[in-house]
């Protein structure tokens, strides 16, 4: 992870989200809406619809078979890393068909921020 800090009492800025990931490890899967919004009678996110029908056969196929396996945490747990989590690089398998939610999350933003204080005070060896 590229960084640059001031002081070691504050997070250490950075430009983009390689090598961090910290956003993704209680996704459990990529939200997508896998419906239209004229079959649901809600708004659906235009760019989730166009993301998911551009995103090849296979790799919906496999997110909707974790989807139906999947099963959620017991008594309020955090989710575990999304499915399309790569640990050992830290960052998204399939970055390129990542849903809005995730394109929409800004880095060094207030949720980022405080992902990255929640693992600097409960799992600081992940931030380095």
């Amino acid at each position: 992870m590229k960084s640059k800090s001031t002081s070691t009492n504050e997070l250490p800025t950075i430009p983009d989200c390689d090598s961090c990931g910290i956003c993704c490890l209680h996704m459990g899967y990529p939200s997508y809406v896998t419906t239209s919004a004229s079959s649901t009678n809600q708004t659906a996110p235009l760019q989730d619809e166009q993301s998911w029908a551009n995103m090849p056969d296979s790799l919906k196929q496999e997110l909707l078979l974790y989807i139906e396996n999947y099963q959620p945490p017991a008594n309020g747990e955090l989710d575990g890393p999304c499915v399309w989590y790569d640990a050992a690089r830290r960052c998204c398998k399939h970055h390129e068909h990542r849903p809005q939610v995730c394109r929409d999350f800004s880095v060094g933003g207030k949720g980022c921020l405080e992902w990255r204080n929640h693992y600097r005070r409960h799992h600081p060896s992940y931030l380095t």
